[in-house]
């Protein structure tokens, strides 16, 4: 086998692993108001600007809006707090206010 087929082969293999990866990811979101109280899937809400709200009823998934039309049928447009904090240290790195879709 000469090295242009092994290329030709390895692209292949790395184009199938990109588009499985893809594919992993889509199913594996979850949409606005779906739970994300496992801490494995705090990474995996869907919707522009998604994110795991933690709220007292619950932790689930939201999007960032600009006013209660955006949001599901019932739901508010409200400001929370968003913290940031380090992967390494576990200290808090950033802290702003985020509007976000919220539950009634």
């Amino acid at each position: 086998m000469n090295n242009k087929s092994k290329i030709i082969i390895i692209a292949a293999f790395l184009v199938l692993l990109g588009v499985g990866g893809y594919i992993a990811s889509v199913l594996e979101a979850i949409e606005v108001g779906g739970s994300c109280a496992n801490t494995s899937q705090r990474d995996s809400c869907a919707g522009p600007g998604a994110a795991c709200i933690t709220a007292d009823s619950g932790n689930y998934c939201s999007i960032t809006c600009k006013q209660a039309a955006e949001c599901p049928a019932g739901w508010a447009c409200r400001d929370i707090a968003s913290e940031t904090y380090s992967g390494k240290t576990g200290e808090k790195t950033d802290s702003a206010a985020v509007s976000m879709c919220v539950k009634p």
